[in-house]
This record gives C-alpha cells, structure tokens and sequence, in this order.
C-alpha cells in the first residue's frame, strides 16, 4: 500500500501545522488505521469486519464508491486539540494499484 498527497493537501498539512505542529504525526498515524480497510493484515481481523466497524461509527463515511476507487472522509484525532473539535481528512483509495491519495484537510 502506497500513499500520496496531492499539492493541495500538502498546503493544506502546512497551513494547519502553524497552528498545530502535531499534524504531520497525526496523519501518520491514521495511515495505520486506512491500511486495514484494504490489505489483510494478520489472519486474526477480517477486512470485512474491520470495514464495517470503521464506517460504523462517526470516525468516517463514505463519499463515493465504484469498481476502482472510494472517496473516504474520516476524523483525524489531533494530539493538540480538544475533544470536541476534530480536523477531517479526504482521500482516495485506488483499489487496482493499491493506492491512498490524500485530497483535502480540514
């Protein structure tokens, strides 16, 4: 699984950084949670069930859904900030080239 990021997320990753500086180590830190949703990692956690749980909940949604790619916005937990306010992150996973494009931050 590779990522990549857009020149719009990257200004967006550095806009946000000079307010808080723990957003570069956030995003890494999701990336351990989206590989999962598309590569089998260990025997013991099924894809399937990890999706649904993921999606489940308020951590992320799905925007659109094809054969070949899924647009995702999820919550990114930022170690600076409160509990109530959360930054959200776009990307794109390309299922035939497995493939993460980070889009947008917000």
């Amino acid at each position: 699984m590779t990522f990549d990021a857009a020149p719009e997320f990257i200004k967006d990753v550095k806009r946000l950084t000079k307010k808080w500086r723990s957003i570069p180590a956030d995003v890494e830190a999701a990336k351990q949670y989206i590989v999962p949703l598309y590569e089998q990692l260990a025997d013991v956690v099924d894809i399937s069930e990890y999706r649904r749980e993921f999606f489940a909940g308020k951590t992320a949604a799905i925007l659109h859904t094809d054969d070949t790619v899924e647009v995702v916005k999820m919550r990114l937990d930022v170690a600076e900030l409160g509990r109530n306010d959360k930054v959200r992150v776009v990307f794109i996973a390309i299922r035939s080239n497995n493939t993460i494009t980070f889009i947008e931050l917000y």
